[in-house]
């Protein structure tokens, strides 16, 4: 299994598929969502606005993001109140957006973990649970395990925090698979054992 970790621009990321989280009671967006929806001219608040979405957990939304950001698909992934998240629910989410991109063929996604950096809740810790979600879904199919690859989208103040997250995982799992990591950032790209 490979993950990919970045703190570059979403203005430079090369997936087709951007998965982002949003709370039901933070307006408007924030973080990456933030950024999506004022490329997208307010499209996002609009939705939200109008009651098309909500922020509900596990509400997906799937919208195009009209070539002005390179993923071509965005999924808004409702996350709850910001206030309820908790490592559990960042662990269900991450099953349920990796579960998500891979039902509408994104094998090759971008995806922050919720609430990092904006939460109380320990970054590492959170980047551990959002990622263990993701990979107690993919290890229910061996070819997901070597097909699809997510890229961890990190803000470069707790990068070092959602390293050494990922690098938890590997330890959990180190007798089921191994993991590689490979991080971008600012130009370079670097493999990771």
């Amino acid at each position: 299994m490979q993950i990919k970790l970045t703190t570059e621009s979403l203005d430079r990321l090369p997936h087709e598929c951007l998965v982002l989280g949003f709370f039901s009671d933070e307006r408007p967006p924030r973080g990456n969502g933030g950024f999506v929806d004022w490329r997208l001219n307010g499209l996002v608040s609009r939705l939200i606005a109008d009651g098309t979405i909500g922020g509900g957990f596990s509400e997906r939304v799937l919208i195009e993001s009209q070539r002005r950001i390179p993923p071509q698909k965005i999924v808004l992934f409702g996350l709850g109140k910001r206030r309820e998240l908790s490592y559990e629910t960042i662990r269900e989410a991450g099953a349920r957006m990796t579960e998500t991109a891979v039902r509408i063929h994104c094998y090759d996604f971008a995806v922050e973990v919720p609430g990092a950096g904006r939460s109380l809740l320990d970054v590492a810790e959170m980047t551990t649970h959002f990622t263990t979600g993701m990979f107690d879904f993919l290890s229910g199919n061996l070819q997901h395990l070597s097909t699809v690859t997510p890229c961890l989208l990190s803000d470069e103040s707790f990068f070092q925090k959602t390293l050494l997250g990922i690098h938890k995982l590997r330890l959990n799992v180190k007798d089921r698979v191994q993991i590689d990591i490979r991080i971008t950032r600012e130009e370079e790209s670097l493999p990771i054992g």
